[in-house]
């Protein structure tokens, strides 16, 4: 099968810059009401102007703007910046002030993905926001007193679901990922840590959770983020994790 735009000997594209014009574009200022944004600069440079500050932005890095920055900038020419939209309604994170964020493969990987998954039919199970979110913040959602397994099969799970709370995976998806049965794994929570996998990923949630809830962020965005769809299975763990429930939680919080 003959390939698509193959004519002839193929180049270098640093030999012929003359072949792609993408020209220069600007944009004036915005302060977005519903959307996170993650500027992602994919090809050379762009400057921008975000709450007064002065930025430029080259290829491998990104600038997360929240909701309610004002922002402007000029995509200089033969550059491409990706903006990268999260819904701020269902959107828990610790990221309230703008930020440069260094794309690594991992976060270029997820990133792509999540863009795909919006434009297109390929949308994969997982929820790939929660892991581009645990990979930027500053503050991840660690909870700091969990106890941790020493197995190595197991330590690599919990420190999985450290990451990512909400990640949905049966105990026998999570034990495949590691190569290892489910058996073993939950076994290994048990003794290691004096848990069950179930009860660990419960505390795990929870303490996330509240990280989270202090985060002036809606209850709705947070269960969604450690992994609940029904924001009353929610609100009834919670409150049996911590003797209060989380409407609770956020006015003693606000209160300190």
């Amino acid at each position: 099968m003959p390939k698509q735009g193959d004519h002839g000997q193929a180049t270098d594209d640093g030999d012929t810059p003359w072949r792609i014009w993408i020209p220069a574009i600007s944009i004036t200022g915005r302060r977005e009401d519903r959307v996170h944004i993650l500027l992602w600069q994919m090809a050379g440079t762009s400057d921008l102007v975000v709450e007064g500050e002065v930025i430029t932005l080259t290829t491998g890095h990104a600038l997360w703007v929240p909701l309610g920055a004002r922002h402007e900038f000029t995509v200089h020419a033969d550059s491409v910046l990706m903006p990268v939209i999260f819904d701020a309604a269902d959107t828990a994170t610790t990221l309230h002030e703008p930020g440069l964020v260094t794309v690594s493969q991992e976060l270029q990987t997820l990133m792509l993905a999540y863009v795909t998954a919006w434009n297109s039919i390929i949308k994969p199970e997982a929820n790939l926001a929660r892991q581009i979110l645990g990979l930027i913040e500053e503050s991840p959602v660690l909870s700091t007193t969990l106890p941790m397994p020493t197995s190595e099969p197991a330590q690599i799970i919990a420190e999985t679901l450290r990451f990512n709370p909400g990640d949905t995976r049966s105990a026998v998806e999570l034990a495949e990922s590691v190569h290892a049965s489910s058996r073993t794994i939950r076994r290994a929570f048990e003794t290691e840590t004096g848990m069950s996998l179930r009860q660990w990923r419960i505390h795990n949630r929870m303490e996330a959770a509240s990280i989270l809830l202090r985060s002036d962020t809606t209850l709705d965005a947070v269960a969604h983020r450690v992994g609940y769809t029904n924001v009353n299975a929610f609100r009834r763990v919670f409150q049996g994790h911590f003797g209060i429930s989380p409407t609770e939680y956020v006015r003693r919080y606000a209160a300190r």
